[in-house]
């Protein structure tokens, strides 16, 4: 940087340089029989100068995404819909060009700590059918989407959601996403604390900054109040996790903290890791802001494959980062320290309960039980939407929660009303029980509404629920996750059970399949079973799988526990004989 403009902002600096020129003053100062001019310096986006950049990146720079409103009302009154890198920057409002898989827009919703009021999902279902297609899916992070939307119909959208404080803004592209907490915060049984209001401030914040829109690449945060119900905490850029410090000789406070574990992506075959820092629980937001713009400035901005955390804490290391970090904490002047322990130090975790988002469960509330409501792959209508709103302030308290599962919870209902209640659901179609393979599967949108995705994810899965559940009784559940691509939106890598879409031999529709992933206690990615296989046979080949694990397994053992006893030749001849040996 040259001395005469050090101090100053990028535009004063090429301001001033520029002014400089034209004023022939670079003559007066030079030195004599030097035949150059002083040169701007050169434009730089957080050191990375703008020639390196990569397209999206010269995108934002030019446009950055908060200011392209006039021209999505001028989208909307030509009905036109967005194109190219001006999708991409569209996305940042939570509007995602979906063509030619699925017409018009995909809207994603931005539902803080996963919760929603009846009156905000009555809201929702009428901008399903009076904007959309005529229904919603809950999402992998706890939200919901609605598709096929005009362009047209776009602000009118946006408009009737804000009369209900709802917004999609930051659920796309280059955003912090919704913030997921642990769906049953509040009323788990077990928790340590409701963080809630951590996550719904730190998304305020979040919206309220222009630095924090636009980041080098998609973040996730998650907050995990440590009770019954995972929110996949160690899938997250950040993941937040309640716990119980107990007395210790390092000069930390025994009672309830949070420890810090980063750069979780498991589409990239990588967990977010413990890295023994606390924080107190009311500390998260600074904590999570301080990350979010250390990771604003030195987050890869050349390279979106290299984009995310996991490789910036690579690159530079933990120290590292965590040194930036506390700095832009002290610069807030709020004194917060991060915080080292050992986790030897700490409760162990209450073992999780994978299926209790499902079905009626009490809550810690003497009386009230919650209800998780079964839907097919998180599909419902506006019909049903309303009636779960109904009955949400009919015999709850309003309150409408959505898990990374894809399905609702509706709490606070008496004991008296749960039957009333139930009745209720299912007579819209709706269920609160759900078999051991259909309460586990997760779906991304797939290749019917996603134009990254290799398969049609949604209509794979149901088909291979209802055949499995014709064939097999379980006594413990078996998670089967089905993505569309490497994104892996559904976290394949997680799942008892995992696909992958991708090119099945000869072309067409496939599945790369993975066995034995799991998470929280369970942490651990699945291995590679086989594929590229077509997907019309992962039927067959997935309920060979279930049968050899239910002639072989010892007396209970679940799934997840039998396949990590074989190893990797072993896992082979749970295959089908002709595959298994191709393997």
């Amino acid at each position: 940087m040259h001395s005469m403009t050090k101090g100053f902002t990028r535009e004063q600096q090429l301001f001033l340089a520029q002014a400089i020129v034209d004023s022939g003053l670079h003559r007066a100062f030079a030195p004599k029989n030097a035949g150059k001019v002083v040169e701007a310096p050169p434009e730089e986006v957080y050191g990375t100068p703008v020639e390196d950049l990569c397209k999206e990146e010269v995108a934002k720079y030019k446009t950055h995404p908060l200011d392209i409103w006039r021209q999505l009302e001028e989208w909307g009154h030509a009905d036109q819909m967005a194109e190219g890198l001006d999708q991409f920057l569209l996305r940042h409002l939570g509007f995602f060009n979906v063509e030619p898989n699925s017409k018009g827009y995909m809207m994603r919703l931005r539902a803080p700590a996963c919760q929603l009021t009846a009156a905000q999902f009555r809201t929702l279902a009428f901008c399903a059918e009076t904007y959309a297609g005529g229904y919603a899916h809950v999402t992998t992070r706890g939200s919901l989407q609605l598709r096929e939307i005009r362009p047209a119909s776009v602000i009118d959208m946006i408009e009737t959601m804000q009369e209900a404080s709802l917004t999609a803004q930051g659920t796309g592209a280059d955003s912090a996403r919704n913030l997921t907490v642990t769906p049953s915060a509040g009323f788990d049984v077990d928790e340590l604390i409701d963080m809630r209001p951590q996550a719904k401030r730190l998304s305020l914040r979040i919206l309220r900054t222009r630095e924090l829109q636009g980041i080098p690449r998609k973040f996730n945060i998650s907050f995990d109040n440590a009770g019954r119900l995972s929110c996949l905490s160690d899938t997250n850029d950040i993941g937040f996790l309640a716990t119980i410090v107990n007395e210790n000789n390092e000069g930390v406070e025994p009672g309830i903290w949070c420890r810090i574990a980063l750069g979780g992506i498991t589409g990239h075959k990588d967990f977010a890791r413990d890295t023994g820092l606390m924080c107190r629980p009311e500390e998260t937001v600074d904590v999570s802001e301080a990350m979010l713009r250390v990771f604003v400035e030195h987050g890869d901005r050349t390279n979106r494959k290299k984009a995310r955390l996991k490789y910036l804490l690579e690159k530079e290391g933990l120290p590292w980062f965590l040194e930036r970090t506390q700095e832009k904490l002290d610069s807030f002047n709020t004194g917060v320290k991060l915080v080292q322990l050992d986790p030897t130090h700490c409760e162990p975790r209450t073992p999780i309960d994978r299926q209790a988002h499902i079905g009626v469960h009490p809550q810690k509330q003497l009386g009230l039980n919650y209800i998780g409501v079964a839907l097919e792959l998180g599909r419902m209508s506006p019909e049903q939407m309303r009636v779960l709103a109904d009955v949400a302030e009919k015999y709850g308290e309003g309150d409408i929660r959505l898990t990374v599962w894809q399905n609702p919870l509706i709490p606070f209902v008496p004991d008296a009303d749960v039957g009333a209640a139930c009745a209720e659901i299912e007579a819209a179609g709706m269920s609160v029980n759900a078999s051991a393979f259909a309460a586990g599967v997760v779906a991304c949108t797939g290749k019917w509404g996603c134009k990254l995705a290799a398969a049609y994810t949604k209509q794979d899965a149901l088909a291979l629920v209802r055949h499995l559940e014709q064939k097999f009784e379980l006594d413990s559940p078996i998670n089967i996750h089905l993505t569309g691509c490497n994104n892996s939106c559904a976290q394949h890598y997680i799942g008892d059970i995992g696909l992958m879409g991708s090119a099945a031999p000869g072309g067409g529709e496939g599945y790369q399949i993975v066995l034995g992933g799991g998470s929280d206690l369970d942490q651990g990615l699945a291995r590679d079973l086989v594929g590229p296989v077509a997907a019309a046979d992962i039927t067959e080949i997935i309920e060979h799988v279930i049968a050899r694990y239910l002639e072989r397994r010892a007396d209970g053992q679940t799934f997840l526990s039998f396949v990590r006893s074989l190893d990797d030749d072993e896992l082979k001849t749970l295959l089908p004989a002709d595959l298994g040996q191709a393997a």
